[in-house]
């Protein structure tokens, strides 16, 4: 709890700590707020019937929860925290959007019953965040009332990310990949386009940051692929150990089927990497293919080791580029200016409602 403008305000965060993406919003809004927020996870290790009954303790847990207890409450994905954070007995319930839609996958069972959730919760909450203009099509779709969106991006600490101009260092044969070790990101995909590259004597040496289930199957394929020395399993590591290997990086890749706005790209592109991504509304709002990164079609190895070797052979086109994707992030995703405004939209439901009570 806290003070700000004279009044005490506690905050609940319901979502997954361990993510970049939710770290960078905890600490953003207990950085201009001066509140320390409270969190609540389900740990999501063991099989899928353990899951469900850890879900379920974590739902009674919410359920004992003292009325008024909390003034605002801030939940990750509308199908999972952002459902359990109806429950909380909070005066404003903010909800943020992960992807281009939380109703992932869109088909089958899943997909109906997601698209479900995410219509009920956005029907609900007080606020939605749009962490950019992409994510607002699956809301509008979804019935979300147009004046709760927010749209502005998380941003970012520039402080902790440090830019490398490629006008003055060397382009090395480092690439870079910070998703977490999960089918949906195709790190195996990465692995065959660096295998491709090797017998083409363009051996590229990758950094992997991450993890996930699929840790073991990934370096039993770089085995497979006879590329183990090129490849650099970190593992989950922490967010301070983050910036100096993007920064010792000259190429950041990121492959998924599926993307939003993405916190991983954005660091990539204030450290001075050279983008290489999946072809996705979400990453095109940011990428223009063949000037400031490339974009490449999802699960086309052959595809992503083009992109690679076309930009090592003529790397220093890019590199005004490099340096606008920069200023890019320092004028459009700086966290600071973008928590504060969020921040306030915040104590400005609250206030309305508070209003209305008296």
């Amino acid at each position: 709890m806290s003070q700000q403008s004279g009044k005490s305000y506690r905050i609940l965060f319901l979502g997954e700590t361990y993510r970049a993406d939710a770290q960078t919003w905890i600490k953003g809004i207990e950085k201009v707020s001066g509140v320390k927020i409270e969190t609540m996870e389900v740990d999501s290790k063991g099989s899928r019937a353990l899951r469900m009954l850890k879900f379920l303790k974590f739902w009674i847990e919410i359920l004992q929860i003292k009325k008024n207890e909390f003034d605002i409450v801030l939940a990750e994905r509308a199908t999972s925290y952002g459902f359990f954070s109806l429950f909380v007995p909070a005066k404003v319930h903010v909800v943020a959007q992960q992807g281009i839609t939380d109703a992932y996958p869109e088909t089958g069972f899943s997909g109906k019953y997601k698209r479900f959730l995410q219509k009920k919760v956005y029907k609900k909450v007080d606020l939605i965040h749009a962490w950019g203009e992409v994510m607002v099509p699956a809301m509008l779709q979804s019935k979300a009332d147009p004046a709760k969106i927010l749209v502005m991006p998380k941003g970012m600490d520039l402080n902790k990310y440090d830019f490398v101009d490629p006008f003055k260092r060397e382009i090395n044969y480092k690439a870079i990949v910070t998703r977490s070790l999960t089918q949906v990101y195709h790190h195996e995909m990465i692995l065959e386009s660096l295998a491709i590259l090797k017998k083409k004597k363009l051996p590229i040496f990758l950094t992997i940051v991450g993890d996930g289930v699929l840790m073991d199957d990934l370096k039993r394929k770089s085995e497979q692929l006879g590329i183990q020395g090129l490849v650099d399993f970190k593992g989950r590591i922490s967010n301070e150990s983050l910036p100096p290997l993007l920064q010792d990086s000259s190429i950041y890749i990121s492959v998924p089927e599926t993307e939003g706005v993405s916190a991983s790209l954005f660091e990539a592109m204030a450290s001075g990497c050279f983008p290489i991504v999946t072809d996705l509304p979400g990453t095109r709002a940011f990428i223009r293919d063949g000037e400031n990164g490339m974009l490449v079609p999802v699960n086309d190895a052959k595809s992503l080791a083009k992109a690679i070797e076309s930009f090592l052979n003529s790397s220093e086109k890019y590199f005004p580029s490099i340096n606008q994707n920069r200023r890019y992030i320092e004028t459009k995703a700086n966290l600071d200016k973008n928590m504060a405004i969020i921040f306030e939209r915040y104590l400005s439901i609250l206030n309305s409602k508070s209003d209305s009570e008296n």
